[in-house]
């Protein structure tokens, strides 16, 4: 009650101060409130919560202690001007630019202030009506700039232009009335398109759209919006002399440098078909121009410790393109417009050149004394006896980083190839072209791009823009490798989403990557003590198991078959009969139960029995025991056995002690009961040391072991 008596109290004072407070109702003060709340939510609560859902902890997966590169994909920006929306009306479409320029400009700073980038990349079609817009025309040569140029070899004397090209732009020659002619006169002469619909704007209007994408994307503030992120001015830059001269105004820049953390990487040098134009259509002032400010669009650069390939892909479409009567170019026509596609032609078939020097340069960065592919670095020594310096020559190989290939316009895939889940318009990407534009490169040219670049390394991954919407497929060509191996792969494309809202798209959006490839300073000597230590772990492994079965053998002396390696001597090996008595023998022979440890046996006699061998009488017939003659066994009596299976068994006789009578051991043996009366020569072993048998097994371990590991290392060696 209280509370309720002093709010309405304030109340009544405040509409008797503001008479004009009495006339809003309780209604209208709800509804307020109620639009403040959607309005927030709307412009701050709805970005900000889908910015932070992204965060790159919530779906990364790499191993813990891991620092990935953090890479934004941001994809055909566009930026809305006359040529957008040609037909709408002011101040609509003066409204459309602002609000464009505000959403992209407060996801952008969304972007860099909740998940922090290392780096980002833009995807080409910066500028909607960036071909449209006509190029300023440079101040002719002085005669000092002239002579300088022709010093140079750029120029030749006497010519108004270094090189003398031509271009048609799949034209037919036209009459000197035509503008067309102007391109034959001049190359690099603008062409005002649509029969000059846009001739009204000039170059001012495309220096307008650069500063305003400056303004949302490069400038210090949206860049890095978090407070511990400050951006300060580390120096300043003059205009060049020779650009002042050629008539470029003098001007100073401010560099700046950042504070509190790493700096960001931007990249915007990838033209689109709405930069440049696309095939026959791109022109030279235009693509010098975009090139002026953005920078070249056949590039290589490394971060993440990946290497990133970007091809001028609208420029190089002259080559092969669908053509309005149905197929694609032909060579006549892809003559014609040489000048066009020639340098991304020729940028693509020497790309291992850049690539490897890109690598090499990121990896003098991170590496300044030893590479990790084991080389040193070349270093300058002073030599004794010169002014001159040399340098060391540098191991041969090098390191090759995971390629990713980057195009303003997609790759070739079948017609209705379906783009996966989170595209918004249709399931596919149709294969078709029109003025300016085409939605995905030839089948010719897309092969031919792929097997140009992998020579310079093995692509892992295409990223594309320019259909608007998102697409992922997966191309499979059969490529040929820097090492001349030829193999199937499969590679992934992703097409981006547009980042603006006016481009068709009701979800507009970016695409995050997180790169991890480690790359760790390799010391070769390092690794071959690694080999040593292990050595040295596995001969102790090994010489510990072979103690142990040393032992395990030593326990269990009955054990004949266990080593067949172990030497034996001669012995008359039988199992023992379990009443252990003489068992007569159906040759006549008997034998008490007496032990082998004797160390020989001696031959003496034989002896004839008709009766088995439980009869006490017998005939024995001595022979000398220098006499081993055999003589053939009579015939037996035995219903047990056969003559022909007993023929010729004259088993030796064992003497129990060399001093005992000779004859006390005449014809007898000693039966072990088994119920085979042929005796048969086996080798008893002869007890060996602990330490023998060790010595041995580890010999045999170390033996496997080496063979294996040491075939695998030559096999790594040799191929590697």
């Amino acid at each position: 009650m209280h509370l309720q008596h002093v709010t309405s109290y304030h109340l009544q004072s405040i509409a008797r101060r503001y008479p004009t407070v009495r006339q809003i109702s309780p209604t209208a003060i709800l509804l307020i409130l109620f639009w403040v709340y959607a309005i927030h939510y709307g412009e701050r609560s709805v970005s900000s919560n889908h910015v932070k859902s992204c965060d790159w902890g919530t779906w990364e997966k790499w191993p813990t202690g891991a620092t990935p590169h953090h890479l934004v994909f941001i994809a055909d920006p566009q930026l809305v001007d006359p040529h957008t929306y040609p037909g709408r009306p002011w101040p609509l479409s003066a409204l459309t630019e602002s609000y464009t320029d505000q959403y992209m400009a407060r996801n952008f700073r969304l972007i860099n202030e909740h998940l922090d980038p290392d780096s980002v990349v833009f995807l080409g079609d910066l500028l909607d009506g960036g071909r449209e817009w006509s190029t300023s025309k440079a101040r002719p040569l002085t005669a000092h700039q002239r002579k300088h140029l022709t010093d140079l070899g750029i120029k030749a004397p006497g010519t108004k232009r270094g090189v003398d090209t031509s271009l048609s732009f799949g034209q037919p020659k036209v009459t000197s009335d035509s503008p067309l002619s102007k391109r034959d006169e001049d190359p690099k002469a603008f062409i005002h398109g649509e029969n000059g619909r846009w001739r009204r704007w000039g170059p001012a209007q495309w220096d307008d759209e650069y500063d305003r994408f400056g303004r949302i994307f490069f400038d210090p503030r949206q860049l890095y919006p978090r407070s511990d992120r400050e951006a300060h001015v580390a120096g300043e830059v003059s205009t060049h002399p020779i650009s002042v001269e050629n008539g470029a105004s003098l001007v100073k820049t401010e560099e700046y440098a950042i504070s509190g953390g790493k700096t960001r990487r931007v990249i915007t040098s990838l033209p689109g078909n709405h930069d440049l134009g696309f095939g026959p259509g791109v022109q030279l002032a235009v693509r010098d121009r975009h090139e002026t400010h953005f920078g070249e669009g056949n590039r290589v650069d490394v971060f993440g410790n990946h290497t990133f390939v970007s091809i001028d892909a609208p420029s190089l479409a002259a080559y092969s393109q669908f053509e309005s009567g149905g197929g694609d170019s032909t060579e006549a026509q892809a003559e014609e417009r040489k000048a066009i596609w020639q340098p991304t032609m020729s940028f693509i078939g020497g790309v291992q050149a850049p690539v490897a020097k890109a690598t090499s340069d990121y990896l003098d960065d991170l590496f300044p004394d030893v590479r990790p592919d084991g080389r040193a670095l070349p270093h300058v020594s002073d030599d004794a006896g010169a002014n001159s310096k040399k340098q060391a020559p540098a191991t041969q190989g090098q390191v090759q980083l995971p390629i990713i290939l980057l195009s303003h316009v997609p790759l070739y895939r079948d017609p209705d190839t379906d783009c996966g889940t989170l595209r918004e318009r249709g399931r596919a990407i149709s294969i078709r072209g029109g003025y300016q534009y085409q939605n995905a490169l030839t089948r010719l040219l897309s092969t031919k791009i792929a097997q140009q670049v992998c020579i310079g390394g093995e692509i892992v991954h295409i990223f594309s823009g320019d259909d608007h919407d998102y697409c992922d497929v997966s191309h499979r060509w059969n490529l040929v490798t820097g090492n001349g191996k030829s193999r199937l792969q499969n590679i992934r494309e992703i097409t981006v989403k547009s980042f603006s809202w006016a481009m068709g798209v009701r979800k507009p959006g970016f695409l995050l990557v997180s790169l991890w490839n480690p790359v760790n300073d390799r010391d070769q000597l390092g690794v071959f003590l690694t080999y040593a230590q292990l050595a040295g772990l596995t001969l102790i492994i090994l010489l510990v198991r072979a103690i142990i079965v040393a032992i395990r053998g030593t326990s269990n002396p009955d054990s004949v078959d266990e080593d067949p390696d172990i030497p034996s001597r001669l012995a008359h090996v039988r199992s023992r009969s379990p009443d252990k008595q003489p068992i007569s023998l159906t040759n006549g022979f008997s034998t008490p139960n007496k032990s082998l440890s004797k160390s020989r046996q001696r031959a003496a006699s034989t002896s004839l029995s008709s009766t088995p061998a439980q009869d006490s009488s017998r005939l024995s017939v001595q022979r000398s025991h220098n006499v081993r003659t055999r003589s053939i066994s009579p015939y037996s009596t035995s219903p047990s056995s056969g003559l022909i299976e007993k023929a010729g068994l004259y088993p030796q006789v064992q003497w129990a002690d060399p001093s005992d009578d000779e004859e006390s051991n005449v014809g007898s043996v000693v039966d072990y009961g088994d119920g085979d009366s042929q005796g048969k020569w086996k080798r008893r072993p002869r007890k060996q040391s602990v330490a023998r048998r060790a010595w041995g097994e580890f010999w045999r371990g170390l033996g496997v072991v080496g063979v294996g590991a040491g075939g695998w290392y030559v096999f790594m060696v040799r191929t590697g």
